[in-house]
């Protein structure tokens, strides 16, 4: 064989490893735009924690959940975000009952799916819209 075949054969295996190192470093760490996708779902999450927050403060001041998020959000001191931050469907609220209350939003990823370890059960969601639901804890009758 000739130096020039040789050359030939070790340049084209040079290449096929390298595409399909590349094919699959993108399909261990997911392509860009699913990555965008998981820090938007991330964001959401982080959003709605800081709604649950406010939820549980405002119950602690009022001894009542809010009627809607805009009476949450109407309350002085709170800085919550109730819009999604990619443009989606607003985030939604609904109380339950006295103490328990859903918080909702439009998430891009199933959590289940390359789960990171911010995300905690108590806040695992599917694609698409889903609920969860919270609860204040009945303060003592003494």
């Amino acid at each position: 064989m000739s130096r020039t075949a040789w050359g030939t054969r070790v340049l084209w295996a040079a290449g096929l490893v390298t595409a399909a190192a590349i094919a699959a470093g993108v399909w261990i760490i997911d392509s860009p735009t699913q990555q965008r996708l998981k820090r938007l779902d991330g964001a959401r999450l982080s959003e709605l924690q800081a709604l649950e927050m406010a939820a549980r403060t405002y119950w602690g001041e009022h001894d009542a959940l809010p009627a809607d998020l805009a009476t949450l959000k109407a309350q002085p001191g709170m800085s919550v975000s109730t819009t999604d931050p990619s443009g989606g469907p607003d985030y939604s609220y609904r109380p339950l009952d006295a103490t328990h209350y859903e918080l909702c939003a439009q998430f891009d990823t199933d959590s289940a799916n390359g789960r990171s370890p911010q995300v905690i059960n108590a806040w695992a969601h599917p694609a698409g819209k889903h609920c969860f639901r919270r609860s204040v804890e009945a303060k003592d009758s003494n």
